[in-house]
């Protein structure tokens, strides 16, 4: 994931928008140190390359570093540095804020993918773009270092129908009339629409979509409407939205979709990251 210099400075800026009062006024500024950012749970790491980003930008030495994806169990350092009490105390909470909450996103990503792939190895665990504003890129990292990936990333990037579009063009009917444009249009994209009903789906399938997104359907409908089309329309990709998460997961991943579309991974807890300043006179 790549983040330019410009949105480091924003993380650093919203939280020391000026100077770092306490530490000026403690005259610590200048003082060597070292910090040190540690897990105290079992987690995915997610940020320490943002972290490093932070260090590079205030002078602090990256001594100790694990990369985002890798599991970490208790007392397992993340990321550490050596630099001036100054620069130090400016990274700590910047730092321990990407590590804790892209962490804790990590995590509850890799849960929620074992436990799809423990019923169906070859479902795709996919993320909406309804993340938090202004957090998109980090957030798309945490997901991704869990092992999910982006359905999409934004209005740009695929062509995904739903009803909202239908109702513009005149209804239902009006869409599959549109298809064979769309189809030439869109020649290099696939066309995805949601729907809820199986005859909906089948006339789709018909018109050549190469996609269907079921949206709040109940696990066991979406099961016997797949079951139903997969045979004859072995191309069209299914997908199935809509309140899916760790307590439901299992059940959309037996009914044979290709992917299992949510927005709950974002709202996972932070993990509980630990940091430790020292000077050197304490080392």
């Amino acid at each position: 994931m790549f983040l330019s210099i410009e949105e480091i400075d924003r993380l650093i800026k919203e939280d020391v928008p000026y100077i770092d009062l306490t530490s000026w006024l403690l005259g610590i500024n200048e003082q060597l140190g070292s910090i040190s950012y540690f897990s105290r749970e079992e987690a995915v790491v997610c940020g320490t390359e943002e972290v490093k980003m932070i260090f590079d930008r205030l002078s602090i030495g990256t001594v100790q570093f694990i990369s985002s994806g890798e599991l970490v169990k208790p007392g397992d350092v993340l990321i550490s540095g050596a630099g001036q009490g100054c620069s130090l105390n400016t990274a700590w909470k910047v730092g321990q804020n990407i590590l804790e909450h892209c962490s804790g996103i990590a995590t509850k990503t890799l849960s929620m993918v074992r436990i799809v792939k423990n019923i169906n190895p070859n479902i795709a665990v996919l993320t909406t773009r309804k993340g938090f504003p202004g957090t998109k890129p980090l957030a798309v990292k945490a997901v991704m270092a869990g092992g999910a990936v982006p359905h999409r990333l934004g209005l740009s990037e695929t062509v995904l129908i739903f009803k909202q579009h239908i109702n513009y063009i005149g209804g239902f009917d009006a869409l599959l009339g549109k298809m064979p444009e769309l189809k030439t249009k869109s020649c290099g994209k696939r066309v995805v629409v949601e729907c809820s009903l199986y005859e909906e789906a089948k006339r789709l399938c018909k018109a050549g979509v190469d996609g269907i997104q079921f949206d709040k359907v109940p696990a066991a409908i979406v099961k016997n409407i797949v079951a139903r089309l997969k045979e004859d329309y072995p191309t069209v990709t299914f997908f199935a939205a809509g309140g899916i998460n760790e307590t439901n997961a299992a059940e959309y991943a037996d009914t044979n979709i290709d992917g299992i579309v949510t927005t709950s991974l974002y709202s996972a807890k932070p993990v509980d990251i630990g940091v430790d300043i020292k000077t050197d006179s304490c080392n």
